[in-house]
């Protein structure tokens, strides 16, 4: 059985090779959609903060000459430029933020972001939990390697206790001789038959392999084990994440909403002078930071459906 057992070790090894590519090609692909939904988010923001980066400075200028022709007191000034320092600081963030995700989309893509269209619809993801589970117990390429990481362990322990079994092996010889020296001598043979070997002591080699290759499929079988737990905890994690994202997203909607209710009805009201223009800012500074929570719930949420079907092993190549 040695033969044998190193087939299936190889087969094995293989398998392990092949189920950890796929590992890697799942977890690339959920990078690639985070780093996607990040740098549209920040790109998002940061054009919204840009614009109300200039509309401050444009205030503050206002704010600035109002003052000087004793039209405003320097409070109302003081608040025109906290506004805007503090617009110019989103800004810088934003900025940040967005060269950040820039940098972390060239680094997975291998090429810069050009033109990026909005994200599209959430990816299937399994009707139920247990659903879920019970596919990623099947599919999930780290399990399937642990599992294969047992077969190799399996084969290992036949291939040790093969080494003090007998071995019956075949073999052909021919030879052909010829004499320089005294011509016409010939001296041909052929051979066939048996061989046998059987190894009846060997100084507790055989047994010390055997028991090496035992504690190894103990230790494979406890690390399948351990997957199977890692990857349950990783799955229900998932859902829930999924499941709050979905929560967040509606929420976050309703409040985006809101806010741009809020935003028109304060600039009507600016109009016609019953709001000052620092009140349209302040509207319309909420009305980002409502968007940007609508961006992020979102992007939340299509990182936690292909999360879902990568841990489930149901994303197709």
């Amino acid at each position: 059985g040695r033969i044998s057992s190193a087939v299936a070790q190889a087969r094995s090894g293989a398998d392990i090779a092949r189920f950890g590519a796929e590992q890697a090609r799942l977890q690339t692909i959920v990078n690639a959609v985070s780093a996607y939904t990040e740098l549209l988010t920040a790109r998002k923001l940061e054009e919204r903060y840009s614009k109300l980066a200039t509309a401050l400075a444009e205030t503050e200028r206002q704010a600035g000459l109002r003052y000087r022709t004793g039209e405003i007191a320097s409070s109302e000034l003081a608040q025109a430029r906290a506004r805007r320092a503090e617009a110019d600081a989103g800004l810088a963030q934003a900025q940040g933020r967005r060269i950040s995700a820039e940098a972390a989309y060239q680094r997975l893509v291998g090429s810069p972001a050009g033109e990026l269209t909005p994200l599209p619809g959430l990816p299937i993801v399994p009707p139920s939990l247990d659903h879920a589970l019970d596919m990623a117990r099947a599919s999930n390429p780290a399990m399937q390697q642990a599992r294969a990481g047992v077969d190799a362990a399996r084969a290992g322990v036949r291939a040790a206790k093969a080494e003090g079994l007998p071995s019956v092996g075949a073999f052909a010889e021919a030879a052909h001789v010829r004499d320089q020296f005294f011509p016409g001598y010939r001296a041909d043979s052929v051979a066939v038959g048996v061989r046998g070997r059987w190894t009846l002591w060997a100084g507790g080699r055989v047994a010390a392999q055997t028991r090496a290759a035992d504690a190894d499929l103990d230790a494979s079988e406890a690390r399948l084990r351990q997957a199977g737990q890692a990857l349950e905890g990783m799955v229900i994690d998932a859902w829930q994440g999924l499941a709050t994202a979905r929560r967040m997203t509606e929420a976050s909607r309703l409040r985006r909403d809101a806010a741009e209710e809020a935003l028109r009805g304060t600039r009507l009201e600016a109009r016609v002078g019953a709001r000052p223009t620092l009140a349209v800012l302040d509207a319309e500074r909420e009305a980002i930071e409502a968007e940007a929570a609508l961006l992020q719930a979102e992007g939340m949420q299509t990182v936690a459906a292909w999360q879902l079907n990568a841990l489930s092993g149901n994303l197709q190549p």
